[in-house]
């Protein structure tokens, strides 16, 4: 169908705005943290649903198959949370593209 972007690049694009949205918001979240208690060592724990301070996890959970790192520095997690949110906006870029040629495909 031109001029119609199909089902599987939409998805791809909000699947990438979505990883974008969530990795900012965790990165502003912690950067927060630090700036509302800069001398506590603690400020870059996160809290869970009970208020919780946490450390930060890296992993798939999935029961006994699952595989999780607990304790991941908030200095390593942010630079992997910064280059998801890279990889995911050249991701981004990319569907964007296959999108443009999707509308408007070429003679």
């Amino acid at each position: 169908m031109d001029g119609v972007i199909g089902r599987k690049i939409l998805e791809r694009m909000w699947c990438c705005y979505r990883e974008i949205e969530a990795g900012e918001k965790l990165l502003n979240d912690l950067k927060t943290l630090v700036e509302k208690n800069p001398d506590d060592p603690n400020a870059q724990k996160l809290e869970d649903n009970f208020g919780r301070r946490r450390d930060l996890q890296l992993g798939i959970p999935c029961g006994e198959s699952g595989h999780t790192l607990v304790g991941v520095s908030p200095y390593l997690a942010k630079r992997v949370i910064k280059a998801h949110i890279a990889n995911k906006r050249v991701e981004l870029l990319e569907a964007n593209n296959q999108a443009k040629i999707e509308i408007n495909p070429p003679d």
